[in-house]
């Protein structure tokens, strides 16, 4: 018998399907947040744990997608969420581009080969319909002063337990910020000032903006309240990140950012591959 949350799911699912019909015929992208089972479910893949049964399947996305002109944006992996308490703790992030919503619904009918293995290793997903706002794949070179050999970054607005979580990974690493935002106001007038401060700021300590997005649904998974943004920003470091958020000028939008979220969570990441997908430079 299928149980009352499972018909639900289903609903929900094929309701927000059908909304995307009524999308413009241009590209959009969705936004995938994973969650592995240990073990992958199921004697034919007994033995793998549920990344390495997910992989199977994406083995054949990854031939669908092609067909149908998909672009991998970006993907990542979640190294440690040190802003917000997020259920399920998503392990991958990745950002897919179709040409059209027609081109979803096409692969969403014909996902591929081997789609026992999505359900064998997927604990949970996030599926978000989103529109980009920014994408940046080149990195410039920076004309400010290395952090790490400057003054250690003043008052970052973050608590000691975020400071402790996002300090755990490699110092002088590479590292990427996830970021989901949630509104107060639903537009993001109120956040506006603090983040046109940040950029500036991100620019000076070396980072960029690799990809904003506007949420505009949730296919799969719930949220509440629902976020409105996704930003994944790239930084040289950690201590990048952190003289970014103490730049005097960011420290005085502060109360720009407090009256502006209703909700963020923020992660620190890799870059990865996804499946046979590398991800492409910019073609806008």
């Amino acid at each position: 018998m299928v149980s009352e949350f499972a018909v639900a799911a289903i609903a929900s699912f094929l309701s927000e399907f059908r909304q995307l019909g009524k999308r413009p015929d241009e590209p959009f992208v969705m936004i995938n947040l994973l969650k592995f089972k240990e073990q992958a479910s199921g004697q034919d893949f007994e033995g793998l744990s549920g990344e390495q049964a997910y992989r199977l399947y994406l083995r054949g996305m990854t031939r669908a997608q092609s067909e149908i002109g998909s672009r991998l944006i970006w993907a990542g992996r979640i190294q440690q969420q040190f802003i917000g308490n997020s259920e399920p703790t998503f392990e991958i992030v990745a950002l897919l581009e179709y040409a059209s919503p027609a081109t979803f619904r096409q692969f969403a009918r014909k996902p591929g080969d081997a789609g026992k293995a999505r359900t064998a290793g997927l604990r949970g997903q996030w599926l978000l319909a989103s529109t980009t706002v920014e994408e940046n794949k080149a990195v410039e070179a920076s004309t400010g002063t290395d952090p790490m050999t400057s003054q250690p970054p003043g008052n970052t607005g973050l608590s000691a337990s975020e400071l402790s979580r996002l300090q755990q990974g490699g110092a002088n690493d590479t590292v990427f910020i996830v970021e989901l935002l949630g509104f107060s106001d639903g537009s993001g007038e109120r956040y506006q000032a603090y983040q046109q401060a940040l950029s500036a700021a991100i620019a000076a300590v070396g980072g960029h903006r690799l990809w904003v997005g506007r949420i505009d649904s949730q296919v799969i998974g719930s949220a509440s309240p629902s976020f409105d943004q996704l930003l994944v920003t790239r930084y040289p470091h950690r201590t990048a990140y952190l003289a970014a958020l103490s730049d005097p000028a960011v420290t005085a939008q502060w109360h720009s950012r407090r009256e502006g979220l209703a909700l963020h969570w923020a992660y620190t990441a890799t870059e990865t591959q996804l499946g046979g997908f590398i991800p492409t430079e910019s073609t806008h």
